[in-house]
């Protein structure tokens, strides 16, 4: 297996503050296959806190708990133990000062095992897959809009200018637990996985920029591109987008 990674983040065109945090793996790190991505919220740098303390503590755990990936089961495990625990920690650092009461993230979480892709997810942040030059989303929005739609209330057009656009309905560190989406992907040579913040997603159509993924530029580029064109579309919130590129060979490209 070979994977290939690129990132962008930036805080926009209109917030002061970047509160997204993301990980993606230096060369020889121990954390080769994992990647995250978490869009904080809440006022005075909590959400800056939220995320990065999200991300910080799945790396921690993720140290304790490698040895003992022997299965698919034992790194579904895991991925739900490791947003749990980062969820309860956030939660209570959060009740240790008024000024960080409400903080809380969205997560989304990818980890390569052999030729599998598993997610964990909590929140409006996103996971595409890109194969064969089409574009899916493989996760849910955890968003008051979604909801609507879903039961009907709303129309697909009427959720881009929805007054209530914002509001989130699942998030980490919001509650003493929290329910975890998790997913399984068996994976082809050339997947490429996005995962991003809703900061591209409202100003990015992922679909319709497709050609990106098939015109050989390194996931660094692709990551950059995408960012800069949230950028260009407005840039109203903190932009995060993590490229990956899964390979079931070793040569170089």
């Amino acid at each position: 297996m070979k994977l290939e990674y690129g990132a962008f983040t930036h805080k926009g065109n209109v917030r002061k503050l970047n509160e997204d945090y993301y990980y993606i793996p230096a060369n020889n790190t121990e954390y080769e296959g994992l990647i995250m991505v978490a869009d904080g919220m809440g006022g005075h740098k909590a959400g800056e806190i939220a995320s990065r303390m999200v991300v910080e503590n799945i790396l921690k755990y993720y140290e304790v708990k490698k040895g003992s990936f022997t299965s698919k089961e034992s790194v579904a495990n895991f991925i739900c133990e490791a947003i749990l625990k980062a969820n309860s920690t956030v939660f209570n650092f959060s009740k240790t000062d008024g000024e960080y009461h409400g903080m809380g993230t969205t997560l989304t979480l990818a980890y390569f095992y052999y030729n599998h892709l598993f997610i964990g997810h909590v929140g409006d942040s996103r996971g595409y897959l890109i194969r064969d030059g089409e574009v899916k989303q493989l996760t849910r929005d955890h968003s008051l809009v979604q909801e609507l739609l879903e039961n009907g209330t709303i129309t697909q057009d009427q959720v881009e200018n929805h007054p209530r656009k914002n509001v989130i309905t699942r998030a980490l560190g919001a509650e003493d637990n929290v329910d975890v989406d998790c997913y399984e992907i068996d994976l082809k040579n050339g997947d490429i996985l996005i995962l991003c913040t809703d900061g591209l997603t409202r100003h990015v159509n992922l679909s319709e920029n497709s050609h990106l993924f098939a015109s050989g530029i390194s996931m660094a580029e692709i990551a950059t591109i995408l960012g800069q064109k949230a950028l260009e579309d407005g840039g109203t919130d903190n932009i995060t987008v993590v490229a990956t590129q899964y390979s079931d060979r070793m040569e170089e490209r």
